[in-house]
């Protein structure tokens, strides 16, 4: 649990840091969120903490640096209080911004800058997508099994139509119900006449677009699939 937790902490031996290191990171923290605040010091150099003061006022920290000599470059946020202690108690340190309120304090400026000239800014130009291709039509298959496979495409939807189940069309029909499920769910019967490559709808849309580049002399599988997953194709390779 969490008082477990503080309570182990308490426990750990403490050894008061005699000297300040060289390079000395100060920043706040909230023990209440917007109630109570306390100061956290690390030393830069090997990320270690070496103290925590029980407030963030400048009297506190400025005490701190006179019992702890030795900072030559302070980290700090740009808070008022920190910048009066370590002027009055070490001011032969160099304070400067550490990495994140550098980037921070960036940031804001830029915000501020991008607000202030927004009438500068031109309005954004609307982008037009292009329709998707055409799909291909699928080519005509003859012969014996196909006029099979359309007349018991053509006499499943027939009694689909009329409000009959899968299970009365397989026994009226003398099919498999999976079968009359897969003629049932196909809206004709040339999407049964091909290879589910060819009957595959997302590569359809593109199939007028690589004979054209193969007919150019593209024929590089890898460079054609890229150049339709450009266009919006989301099949595999």
């Amino acid at each position: 649990s969490r008082s477990t937790l503080l309570r182990r902490l308490r426990e750990l031996p403490h050894n008061e840091v005699v000297a300040c290191p060289p390079v000395l990171g100060i920043d706040d923290f909230a023990l209440r969120r917007g109630h109570i605040y306390a100061t956290i010091l690390i030393d830069m150099q090997t990320g270690r903490p070496v103290d925590v003061l029980p407030d963030r006022t400048a009297a506190t920290l400025a005490d701190w640096l006179r019992r702890h000599p030795g900072a030559q470059i302070v980290c700090r946020d740009r808070a008022s209080a920190y910048a009066e202690a370590i002027r009055a108690a070490a001011p032969q340190a160099r304070q400067v911004a550490d990495r994140w309120h550098v980037w921070a304090n960036l940031a804001e400026a830029v915000e501020k800058c991008v607000r202030g000239h927004r009438g500068c800014l031109d309005s954004p130009v609307p982008v037009t997508v292009p329709p998707a291709d055409t799909p291909a039509p699928l080519p005509t298959v003859e012969g014996r099994l196909a006029a099979r496979t359309r007349e018991r495409h053509t006499a499943i939807h027939a009694l689909s139509g009329k409000g009959a189940s899968i299970g009365v069309i397989a026994e009226s029909l003398g099919l498999d119900r999976k079968t009359v499920r897969r003629y049932a769910s196909t809206a004709t019967a040339e999407e049964l006449l091909h290879p589910r490559g060819q009957r595959n709808g997302s590569l359809r849309l593109y199939l007028a677009y690589l004979h054209q580049r193969w007919n150019e002399g593209c024929t590089d599988a890898v460079r054609l699939y890229h150049e339709i997953r450009e266009k919006g194709h989301q099949g595999g390779e």
